[in-house]
């Protein structure tokens, strides 16, 4: 979804038919600066050479189940699942 949005959205310079601007705050920059255009009657407003907000330095999807998943997870045959769906137990050697 980050994904969508920030293509579409924040980095997109003709979203909702803007001038030719990424977001000011969080999009994308030149490394002279930004722009962002005030849209307004009967003349808009340019500001040119926004400095760089937020620097984007790595990012990952995480995703962890809670304790109680985790424990629904760790014992199937308690979950319900039907025994062919078990991983059957390890034979040890004597």
């Amino acid at each position: 979804q980050f994904e969508f949005i920030q293509h579409t959205w924040i980095n997109n310079p003709h979203f909702d038919e803007l001038y030719d601007d990424a977001d000011p705050i969080v999009g994308t920059h030149y490394p002279d600066g930004g722009t962002f255009t005030m849209q307004a009657k009967p003349v808009r407003k340019r500001v040119t050479g926004l400095p760089r907000f937020v620097s984007v330095v790595g990012g990952a999807y995480f995703f962890m189940p809670g304790i109680r998943a985790i424990r629904y997870l760790a014992n199937p045959t308690r979950a319900g699942l039907a025994p062919a769906l078990v991983m059957p137990e390890k034979e040890t050697k004597r």
